[in-house]
This record gives C-alpha cells, sequence and structure tokens, in this order.
C-alpha cells in the first residue's frame, strides 16, 4: 500500500514503504506543458544529473555515491498524456543493510536536493562546454530512434494524428531545436521548473516519508511556487481520416494505425479497453496475432498497444510493402470480430491472467514506475485495484467499447528494394 503527503503547493510525496527488495529508490518527477520547450527541458535534466554546486564535477560526485553504498544516479525524459515528464532518481542501498545505522535514503534525498536546487551553475550558466557534451549525447539518442524503423513509424502516426496537439510534439525536441538551444534557455528552464512544475516524490522501500516530506518542503519554501496546470486534450472519435507515407530503402514496410478510443480522461472504460485491446492485439491469443500474423501470414508482427493517458490505441504491424491493402482489410476485418463478439470465452480469461501477471511489478524500479505514471492525476490507483477491475470486464464490455473505436490516421513506411537490412525490427 501507499502513502501520499504533500510537500509544497503541487509537490505530492507517493511512498511505498516495503522491505521486500534490497533496495531504496527516490525519484523526483517533474510535469510541464510538453510545448516549444521541450528541447530546453531535456537538456536541463541531464545537465542536472552530472553535477550539483556540493559536487561539481565526476569525480567527486561519484566519490559522495560510492559514500553512500555505491549509489546510482538516474534521469529519464518521458510524455505522459500531453505532459513532458522529467525525473532524477537516486538507487540506494536500503536502510535496513547500513553498516553505522544511518539512514542512506536520508543522505541520497539531501544529495537529491542539492542536485536540484543548488545545481553547477556560475551566474546564469550551467557552462558551454557541458551544454555543448549534452546536445550531442542527446541528437545522437534522437537519431538512434529514427534509425529504429519501427520506432519512426510510430513517431510519425503520431505527429499526424496529433499534428494540432501537444502530445503530437517528441518529448526530447527535434534536433532542430536542441542545436538552438541557448546557456539562458537552460537556465530559464531550471527557474521555469522550480516554479511552476507538478512535482511527485516517489519512493519505494524504507524511506521515512515524514521525513522526505519535511526535506522538501524545506527546499521548496525557497521558491515562489505557481504550479501549472496541464490538462491533456482527448477526442473521443477520430478527426479527418489521412494517410501518410513514405519510402525508405529497407526490406520490410511499416504500417501503423491510429484509433480514437472514445475515452474522454485516463479513466474514461480503462479496464475494459485495457482487456479488449489485449484481445484484439496483444498476447499470442489475440486476434491480430492469431489470424494476421499467424493464420493468414500477412506480417511479421501485427500488435495493437494502449495510451490511456491519451486515449489511443495504435496498431503496429511489419509488413510486405505490395500487401498494405490486404493487410490493412484483415486489420480492420479482425477488429469487427472483436466488435461483433467472435472470439471465446478461454480467450477472455487469457487476456485477464496475463494482464494481471504484467502488474505482478517484481522490482523495486517498477514500483516507482507504476506510481510516478499518476503525476498528472489526482487519483493514483494501485495495481490490485487495477488487476481487480479487469476481472469485472464482461463480453458486453469488451464489445462495447470496442464500437467505441474510430479510425483517425495511418501511416506506411513503405520499403524500396534498393537496400536489403537484415536486422529488421
Amino acid at each position: 500500500m501507499f502513502k501520499t503527503k504533500s510537500a509544497a503547493p503541487g509537490v505530492r510525496v507517493v511512498s511505498v514503504k516495503t522491505d521486500k527488495y534490497k533496495t531504496n529508490i527516490i525519484d523526483v518527477s517533474m510535469a510541464v506543458p510538453l510545448d516549444e520547450n521541450a528541447a530546453a527541458n531535456a537538456l536541463l535534466i541531464s545537465l542536472l544529473a552530472r553535477s550539483c554546486k556540493a559536487y561539481p564535477d565526476f569525480t567527486s560526485l561519484n566519490a559522495r555515491l560510492d559514500e553512500l553504498y555505491g549509489a546510482s544516479l538516474g534521469c529519464s525524459i518521458r510524455k505522459i498524456g500531453d505532459a513532458q515528464v522529467l525525473s532524477l532518481s537516486i538507487t540506494s542501498l536500503d536502510d535496513r543493510f547500513s553498516l553505522d545505522s544511518g539512514s542512506i535514503s536520508d543522505e541520497c534525498a539531501s544529495l537529491l536536493c542539492g542536485m536540484l536546487f543548488a545545481p553547477n551553475v556560475k551566474g546564469t550558466s550551467f557552462g558551454k562546454e557541458a551544454l555543448a557534451v549534452e546536445k550531442r549525447l542527446l541528437i545522437n539518442n534522437i537519431i538512434a530512434e529514427m534509425d529504429n524503423k519501427r520506432y519512426y513509424a510510430l513517431k510519425k502516426c503520431t505527429e499526424l494524428m496529433c499534428a494540432n496537439e501537444p502530445f503530437g510534439r517528441s518529448e526530447y525536441g527535434t534536433v532542430e531545436e536542441v542545436e538552438s538551444v541557448k546557456l539562458a534557455d537552460v537556465y530559464a528552464a531550471w527557474k521555469n521548473l522550480l516554479k511552476t512544475a507538478v512535482f511527485q516524490i516517489t519512493t519505494v522501500g524504507g524511506s521515512d516519508i515524514t521525513k522526505i516530506t519535511k526535506l522538501f518542503s524545506k527546499y521548496f519554501k525557497t521558491v515562489d511556487r505557481e504550479p501549472c496546470e496541464i490538462h491533456t486534450i482527448f477526442y473521443k472519435k477520430g478527426l479527418h481520416f489521412r494517410r501518410g507515407v513514405e519510402q525508405f530503402p529497407m526490406k520490410q514496410g511499416k504500417l501503423v494505425f491510429g484509433f480514437r478510443t472514445g475515452s474522454e480522461n485516463r479513466y474514461d472504460n480503462y479496464s475494459a479497453l485495457r482487456v479488449m485491446i489485449d484481445i484484439f492485439g496483444g498476447g499470442t491469443y489475440s486476434k491480430l496475432f492469431a489470424n494476421v500474423r499467424e493464420k493468414m501470414s500477412l506480417a511479421y508482427y501485427c500488435s495493437a498497444s494502449f495510451v490511456s493517458s491519451k486515449g489511443i490505441m495504435f496498431v503496429q504491424s511489419g509488413i510486405d510493402t505490395d500487401k498494405e491493402k490486404q493487410v490493412s482489410t484483415a486489420i480492420i476485418n479482425q477488429l469487427d470480430d472483436v466488435r461483433n463478439g467472435r472470439f471465446d470465452d478461454e480467450v477472455i480469461a487469457a487476456s485477464k491472467r496475463s494482464l494481471r501477471e504484467g502488474l505482478t511489478l517484481s522490482t523495486p524500479e517498477a514500483v516507482c514506475g507504476w506510481y510516478k505514471s499518476f503525476i498528472i492525476e489526482d487519483e493514483i490507483k494501485t495495481p490490485e485495484e487495477t488487476a481487480d477491475g479487469y476481472d469485472e470486464v464482461t463480453r458486453e464490455d469488451i464489445c462495447r467499447v470496442a464500437k467505441l473505436l474510430s479510425i483517425d490516421k495511418m501511416y506506411m513506411l513503405e520499403a524500396t528494394e534498393s537496400e536489403e537490412e537484415a536486422d529488421e525490427d
């Protein structure tokens, strides 16, 4: 079970107290609107993770982490709905393994506060060389993701589908946006983050929520907080259908459909949609796998995924380019089967069992990831509550929500024959 406390306006502390793991995690996540400042924010979180005023270089910071029984620092950037979520986290040995009975987690929390509130800046600059390094690393990461054609096709369909919505933006910004970020932009992003971001501090392990809350409250008292409001746009129905297409020298084409699910928010029909989408395109028992991929042999892979924070379903498939129409027809036919209840009770049971097993979070990282995914929500649901919701879904619920799906956009990355790629996704 988890507990929550408020450390400051728009700052929630979520604690999952457990002795199941040998390690303890403290994660500080910050949500801001996903907008034109995405690149500056992405560079900022990397700069915050590499040093701070107390430990201004790699050597001194790593020496401090060694003192904390080999603790490790990390940062991440993701999209949740129409928010960009930046995270700074530290993983350490749990307090009960401390050799001197001291609190490792308290020391780790203090280090995180120092990195967030007292970064390694001189005047208003994070340093020209430091920024140049992080720019290069971020650009390399963006390019590497674009080299993954399966990811690229999904990204292009998302951009097409959400062209006038924040969700259509990359959480990293574009290469051009990253290149144009100046030192002043990063400093302004830091100030804006402390003032306006929605914060969630998530702890998993032996951390004392009262001590963590008091510590962060002390630091946030130095900030004039004006937490932003993040509203994710949900369209219940597909808008104007469009087919995007590009060609690329590769062997296998990539076909992506984007559907609106009829949701008005993250929780609207959540359990029924999750089960329905799993039956449609989840496990080996699903319609898309069993029929489009296996029985008809029309696709190298074919699956569906649910972005609940945005109310969108994607269907992704790897195909021979000349079979696009056949595959498209087969996908829609399988959806019609789900809409009309043409699936066995055994499949429903298999789906619920698989979804429940997927909520057996076996690592502290998985537990932390679950709870911080609710950063822009007022209500947090436990994995157990979510699994129980799956169990309550009926056949009628599955058919009903399947009928709410509407196609919005479609993207085809056509393969040409000028180059053969052995390593296809």
